[in-house]
């Protein structure tokens, strides 16, 4: 195709955006309000996906040691719990340590606390590869000789496993049912945008225009529609999500991953889902208009 030719679509394709109004209007509207859905939802799921691996990454257990055991031991016996396949990290806390803790905890009744000694065990501090694993790893660990007791949480970590796996797998099918949605609904509003002219179509048809000329402005200003349609729900969702995300800061519990690290990647997903969206819009769309 000559260069010649090529500029003469790009110019028709972006005069037929302003020739059509409404029309364009319309259509960039529908891709833009589409993919601003799309995109939000696409933020929260990255979001959700990584506070519920965050809580996973920090489930841990504890391994009360017996008093049996002497201290020239535990240097052994963390080095035997660390061997242990799955187990990612081993902390010692001594007996002191966890008086101390405790104080800092019931500073009310550390008086009570005083009379009383120190009755807590050292204990060690284990975190797993896999938080799946923990009742399996806990149970091995269990059976180390000079662990006296284990604690994991038998009745709530399996729940909170399950409830954590079940979100990450609702956001992704929620998100693949929105981009079969999306794509369904922007591809429909490129069709009428197209059908709309299908008399100007057919005219330079009859005329003798070949199937090339005809379709090269439309392919352009389809293109033109998504990628018009990206860029502004790419820019509301970015000032938003940076917005949002220094609201939430003034709340210390809770964080939300960085603006770039999210955004970036967002904004490619709704840039490459608008042009790709309507260059298909429009090439599926001349088929039926070039058949005459």
């Amino acid at each position: 195709m000559k260069i010649r030719t090529i500029g003469r679509h790009g110019r028709e394709g972006f005069k037929n955006l302003f020739r059509n109004g409404w029309m364009t209007f319309a259509a960039i509207s529908a891709v833009a309000v589409t993919l601003l859905i799309l995109g939000a939802s696409l933020v929260l799921s990255v979001n959700i996906q990584s506070m519920s691996l965050n809580i996973e990454n920090q489930l841990q257990f504890n391994a009360y040691v017996s008093d049996r055991v002497p201290n020239k031991e535990l240097p052994k016996l963390a080095h035997e719990l660390r061997s242990i396949h799955g187990v990612r990290t081993v902390t010692f806390i001594s007996k002191a340590e966890g008086l101390k803790r405790m104080k800092q905890i019931l500073q009310s009744n550390s008086d009570l606390i005083n009379g009383l000694g120190n009755p807590l065990p050292n204990e060690f501090v284990l975190q797993v590869n896999n938080p799946h694993q923990i009742p399996q790893i806990a149970n091995e660990v269990k059976h180390v000789r000079g662990i006296e007791k284990v604690q994991y949480g038998a009745s709530v970590v399996p729940k909170l496993l399950s409830v954590m796996t079940i979100v990450r797998d609702t956001a992704i099918i929620f998100i693949a049912g929105l981009i079969v949605m999306g794509m369904f609904l922007i591809s429909n509003t490129v069709k009428i945008t197209i059908f709309t002219r299908r008399r100007e179509i057919e005219i330079m048809k009859l005329v003798g225009a070949t199937d090339g000329f005809i379709r090269g402005p439309f392919f352009v200003e389809g293109t033109l529609m998504g990628i018009f349609g990206a860029l502004i729900p790419s820019v509301l969702l970015y000032e938003g999500y940076r917005w949002i995300r220094h609201q939430v800061a003034l709340f210390p519990p809770f964080s939300l991953l960085p603006t770039p690290y999210v955004m970036d990647r967002v904004v490619l997903v709704l840039l490459a889902c608008g042009l790709f969206i309507g260059v298909w819009g429009s090439l599926v769309s001349m088929r039926k208009f070039l058949r005459v």
